[in-house]
């Protein structure tokens, strides 16, 4: 029976031994192999980083640039605004011009609605540019409203300017009237629901 055991030791250890000859770790060339395959793995990371830090430069770049295309499809849409022409406002229907209706007469007064069937005035338009000012001249003959200190509002500041806008459009931006230079903060409100927004050639 003992020499059944020292037989089955044996075997023992040298299937062990056997097995750690196999073990690739110890094999030199498996050593070598995976120091090659670390060498390669550390210069295709660098490349991989390298190619990154390129694209991501390149890609900053690309979001960090003007879109000059964009741009120039705006301008195109933009066209300068056509003095002599009659605009509508977008989304009103005023078929008969009574209030959301702007007559760009650059050489005679036109009258504007700032409330309807009550108060209107006489503006002028004065080109600056690309972009057209609307000054304060005196209330119209169809004004209601009395309760307005018309006499004193400023003649040479603009009430209002309007801007080119995409697909021929032009925008109004309403600024309110002026005392002495300075912005009357009571009746700025007059005429801004009534005339800003964007206004479509009629």
């Amino acid at each position: 029976m003992r020499y059944y055991a020292s037989l089955l030791c044996l075997i023992l250890v040298l299937v062990s031994c056997k097995n750690q000859d196999k073990n690739p770790e110890s094999d030199p060339d498996f050593k070598t192999e995976q120091t090659e395959n670390k060498s390669t793995s550390e210069v295709n990371t660098e490349n991989s980083t390298s190619a990154n830090s390129n694209y991501n430069k390149s890609e900053k770049e690309t979001l960090e640039a003007p879109d000059t295309n964009n741009n120039e499809t705006e301008a195109s849409s933009s066209v300068l605004i056509d003095p002599g022409a009659t605009y509508i406002k977008v989304d009103e229907s005023d078929a008969n011009c009574s209030c959301y209706c702007l007559e760009l007469d650059m050489n005679n007064n036109t009258e504007l609605c700032l409330a309807e069937n009550e108060m209107y005035i006489n503006a002028r338009y004065a080109k600056t540019g690309n972009s057209v000012n609307i000054f304060y001249v005196s209330p119209s003959n169809k004004n209601t409203n009395k309760d307005l200190p018309w006499e004193d509002f400023d003649t040479n500041t603009p009430i209002a300017v309007l801007s080119p806008a995409k697909n021929g459009n032009i925008e109004l931006d309403w600024k309110g009237f002026y005392i002495d230079g300075e912005l009357a903060v009571d009746y700025a409100i007059y005429g801004k629901k009534t005339l800003e927004g964007t206004y479509k050639k009629q």
